[in-house]
C-alpha cells in the first residue's frame, strides 16, 4: 500500500514538473480522434467487439421522401441529442446535424457512408462540418414536406 502512494506521489510530481512541455500539453490539450484510429484498428484487425443490441433493420418513420437524411462518410457517432447528432468522419472532421430526429444511435457507434442518421423534424436542416475547432462549411438545407 505504501508503495503505491509512494509511486502515485513519484507521477505527480513528475507530471508537475514536466508540465511544460510539448508532449505533456498536446496530451491535455489535443482532441483524439477515435474515428480515424477505430478505421484503421479495424482495418488491420476487424471489430475489436461484436456489436451488441444492433440490428441492422432500423425502423424509419418518416413523413416525405425529402426528409430523411443519411451519412456522408464513414463515421463514429461523438454526440446525440433531441434534435442532433455529431459524427466524427474518419478524415477527422466532424458533421453536425441540426433540426433532426435521430436514430437510437449509442455514443462511439460505427455509422457507415449512406446509413440513415435520422428523420427532419421541422421545415429545415442544418449541417456543420469542422476540423480542429474551425468551421469548414455550413449550409441549412429546406425540408419539403
Amino acid at each position: 500500500m505504501i508503495k503505491k502512494v509512494l509511486v502515485s506521489v513519484c507521477l505527480f510530481a513528475a507530471v508537475y514538473v514536466n508540465q511544460h512541455t510539448s508532449f505533456v500539453q498536446t496530451i491535455f490539450t489535443r482532441d483524439f480522434s477515435f474515428a480515424v484510429f477505430s478505421a484503421a484498428y479495424e482495418e488491420q484487425f476487424g471489430p475489436l467487439l461484436p456489436a451488441m443490441h444492433q440490428t441492422n433493420d432500423r425502423q424509419t418513420f418518416v413523413a416525405s421522401t425529402n426528409s430523411l437524411l443519411a451519412a456522408e462518410q464513414n463515421g463514429v457517432v461523438v454526440r446525440v441529442g433531441a434534435e442532433y447528432i455529431v459524427i466524427q468522419q474518419e478524415d477527422g472532421s466532424e458533421m453536425e446535424v441540426k433540426g433532426l430526429r435521430p436514430h437510437s444511435y449509442r455514443l462511439f457507434e460505427r455509422i457507415k457512408q449512406g446509413e440513415p442518421v435520422g428523420s427532419a423534424s421541422g421545415k429545415s436542416v442544418e449541417f456543420i462540418e469542422r476540423k480542429n475547432g474551425q468551421i469548414l462549411s455550413s449550409r441549412k438545407v429546406n425540408v419539403n414536406e
